[in-house]
């Protein structure tokens, strides 16, 4: 099976190392890719290194090269797989050089990324091979996969490949916030356990893209706005919208840097309405704007 998917409309006969397919079962190993699991749909037995589990839909894995994983007793199973080679992210990267890079001591460090893909690389005793989701998250990695696989499939200008790697980039952000223990030591990471708290975080992991404040968060949880501003910093260094802020520009960062995508398309992806704001927004946090950063730290015109 191609674990690849070859350039058609442009870039023809080139591979590019990804692939997105929906599967009823999956290859018990792949030595040459990284692969994250959606099950969608569906209930059974899943055997992955760190053990046998139950799972019910939906649910998560990520494997690396070096795993493998069964899918035991599926009950009306849908699965989405996607299969990637590091690389496909940034020439720069191999198995080996991205287990070996510290992880990045500030927000505008070049490696961010290469943490995001804690859940492919690290284990912990109390990893159980599967990652919780909640519905919300849920969607949002239905969606951001779908994307990917029209995408892929379409290829529908010069952008195809960097528009799948900036929807990659997301996928890997949304799950490097939810990965059970995360190795990161970027400040945004949650640092006390606070189930109401962690709900507000799976909000804002699934909406970034979306205009949101501060006041349809009161509402929505039910908590009054310096409660809800008090409680979340105590969890996470930030408050809700500084917090929101820094997930946006991390995740604009890692799109200037990996990919060839226009600053405004970026800038909508991220949730931003306003040329003026993203890029006062984004100097803040940098000392750079968008393009500097992009002239700076890009590998694509190197």
């Amino acid at each position: 099976m191609r674990h690849s998917t070859m350039g058609i409309n442009y870039y023809t006969g080139i591979e590019v190392p990804v692939k997105v397919r929906e599967v009823r079962h999956c290859d018990k190993s792949i030595d040459s890719r990284f692969r994250l699991i959606y099950i969608s749909k569906g209930s059974g037995l899943i055997d992955t290194p760190a053990g046998l589990s139950t799972f019910i839909a939906p649910a998560l894995c990520c494997i690396n090269e070096t795993e493998t994983i069964e899918i035991q007793s599926p009950q009306n199973t849908e699965i989405i797989e996607l299969v990637f080679h590091p690389e496909f992210l940034n020439p720069a990267y191999s198995y080996k050089s991205i287990r070996h890079t510290q992880p990045p001591m500030s927000i505008a460090g070049e490696l961010y990324e290469v943490a995001w893909m804690n859940a492919f690389i690290k284990r912990s005793d109390n990893y159980s091979g599967i990652i919780s989701i909640s519905s919300g998250i849920s969607l949002r990695i239905d969606t951001l996969l779908r994307q990917m696989k029209k995408e892929l499939k379409n290829q529908r200008d010069w952008y195809w490949p960097c528009r799948t790697r900036s929807l990659l980039l997301e996928l890997l952000l949304v799950i490097d916030r939810i990965y059970v223990e995360p190795m990161s030591n970027e400040a945004i990471l949650i640092t006390e356990k606070d189930n109401s708290i962690n709900e507000i975080i799976t909000y804002l992991l699934s909406n970034y893209d979306k205009k949101l404040q501060l006041t349809d968060l009161t509402y929505k949880f039910n908590i009054n706005r310096t409660s809800l501003n008090e409680d979340f910093k105590k969890a996470t260094g930030y408050t809700v919208m500084n917090y929101l802020l820094n997930l946006r520009i991390h995740l604009a960062m890692s799109m200037l840097k990996d990919t060839a995508l226009q600053v405004s398309e970026i800038m909508y992806r991220v949730g931003f309405a306003n040329i003026s704001h993203f890029v006062r927004s984004f100097k803040k946090i940098t000392g750079l704007s968008p393009m500097e950063y992009r002239r700076l730290h890009t590998w694509l015109y190197k």
